[in-house]
């Protein structure tokens, strides 16, 4: 288990199950993981869940002082030969816009630098995600592609963003996560 100034951050249990379940049937939410969304379902939910716990890491994002279910992040470890991974997350809805994706972030870039000794984390999201994009661009990750009218979203069509960091990039942006990474923490 992991702390940070809000957070819980911890191994999925199956009682989780049903928070996950209902997070991926959640338009707004899987409208921004997967471009796959035409039909959502208990099958395709459950399949994207097993993959998502096979990660390197995949955590539990909770509320520190209610132990609420927010959440999850993860570290998909891509080339372990060439220490390259994936970052993703994703919160219920009712936590966006009030920082807990930014402290999110901060912790697992600490923890994807300094304790797993990747090299280089890669993401990408999709261009109408602004504010995903914003948030991505405040911790340090840079534009590393596009790939152009990549998917038909919200009957438009849109872009795949790229976007990377190395780990001589990486600076904790925040005094918790300083405190962290003094630690060896994040």
């Amino acid at each position: 288990m992991f702390l940070t100034n809000r957070l819980v951050l911890r191994g999925y249990r199956p009682s989780d199950q049903d928070f996950f379940l209902d997070l991926f049937d959640t338009y707004n939410v899987l409208s921004n993981l997967t471009a796959d969304i035409t039909a959502p379902g208990y099958d395709n939910h459950r399949d994207m869940l097993g993959k998502m716990t096979k990660c390197a890491l995949f955590v539990v994002v909770e509320d520190k002082e209610t132990h609420e279910t927010m959440g999850f992040t993860l570290v998909n470890v891509t080339t372990p030969r060439d220490l390259d991974g994936e970052v993703g997350m994703a919160l219920a809805e009712k936590w966006w816009g009030k920082g807990y994706a930014t402290e999110i972030m901060e912790w697992l870039l600490g923890y994807s630098f300094k304790i797993l000794g990747l090299r280089r984390l890669s993401l990408f999201v999709f261009s109408s995600n602004e504010r995903a994009i914003s948030l991505y661009e405040n911790i340090g990750f840079k534009h590393e592609g596009r790939k152009r009218e990549a998917l038909w979203k919200e009957g438009r069509w849109v872009d795949l963003v790229w976007m990377g960091m190395l780990s001589r990039e990486y600076s904790p942006t925040t005094e918790q996560a300083q405190g962290n990474a003094k630690e060896g923490i994040a």
